[in-house]
């Protein structure tokens, strides 16, 4: 009799996953630590336009502000609004998911053409409406990018809830007679966190990505207050005076987190469809 033992060994975390954490967590601290860490107030005129770096050190912008210290407090300004727009759009895009996949029929079938009509804009052009009818304020902007979230959450939140919806376990609360909120809170959203949080990580880069891009139409974050997007389009002169920094060094960090988030992202994403149940895959 032969006895066979399996040995189950850790599977090391790439280093992409490590690099992602170590993007995330320095722009956290960075965003925390704004007013600690800046040498200069965000909107403080501190030497001429457009300085080489040098006693400042990534140089000045347009009119003479510390590039530096405006990307530092961008970094809190892109962050919070990028989450805040990012969690409001989420909850409000997965509840709607959850309700169609429970209900179904006519109710399903309703909120499926709701998501539909959302989803034939192109994002831009519904945030630019939204913001072109009812002005440029910050509130606004968060509500903006939260109502682009939530068509898109909710088709893959419905997806995700649909296929545990029609497990046995699930069948069995409706049996014992527990009602809608009942079951979505306590059988389908424990059974469906982990690919949600994937898609958290996924809204949450394109929220900074269209956040600076509607700061970078003018429609974003507004001056003196700094965002990344915002700083680019400010310094598009720099250009034509042979300076770059003004400009590589916002977008540099808009590429940099977009790229951590989605590092981060990837390897969840990985990781839920390895260990997924065949029924749910």
């Amino acid at each position: 009799m032969t006895t066979v033992i399996h040995v189950q060994t850790r599977t090391r975390a790439p280093i992409s996953l490590w690099v992602g954490f170590a993007i995330i967590s320095v722009a956290l601290l960075v965003a925390i630590l704004a007013p600690l860490i800046a040498p200069y107030a965000q909107s403080a005129i501190v030497g001429s336009p457009y300085e080489s770096p040098g006693s400042h050190l990534l140089g000045t912008d347009l009119v003479g502000r510390d590039l530096l210290s405006r990307l530092i407090y961008g970094t809190r300004l892109t962050i919070i609004v990028s989450l805040a727009a990012t969690s409001i759009g989420f909850v409000i895009g997965v509840a709607i998911g959850f309700v169609a996949a429970e209900l179904r029929g006519g109710v399903e079938t309703a909120i499926i053409w709701f998501i539909d009509t959302l989803l034939s804009f192109p994002p831009l052009l519904l945030g630019l409406v939204i913001i072109a009818a009812l002005g440029a304020d910050l509130t606004l902007l968060i509500v903006t990018i939260a109502i682009v979230h939530v068509p898109r959450v909710a088709r893959i939140a419905r997806s995700i809830a649909a296929n545990v919806a029609s497990m046995q376990f699930v069948d069995a609360a409706r049996a014992r007679g527990e009602g809608l909120i009942s079951i979505v809170w306590r059988e389908i959203l424990p059974n469906t966190l982990r690919p949600l949080a994937v898609e958290f990580g996924l809204r949450f880069s394109y929220a900074v990505l269209y956040a600076s891009s509607l700061s970078f139409l003018g429609l974003g974050i507004q001056p003196p207050d700094a965002d990344w997007g915002s700083m680019v389009r400010e310094n598009m002169n720099a250009l034509q005076v042979g300076v770059v920094m003004p400009i590589l060094a916002p977008a540099l960090c808009i590429g940099i987190l977009a790229v951590g988030v989605n590092l981060v992202a990837d390897r969840f994403a990985g990781e839920h469809s390895r260990k997924l149940p065949e029924e749910l895959r």
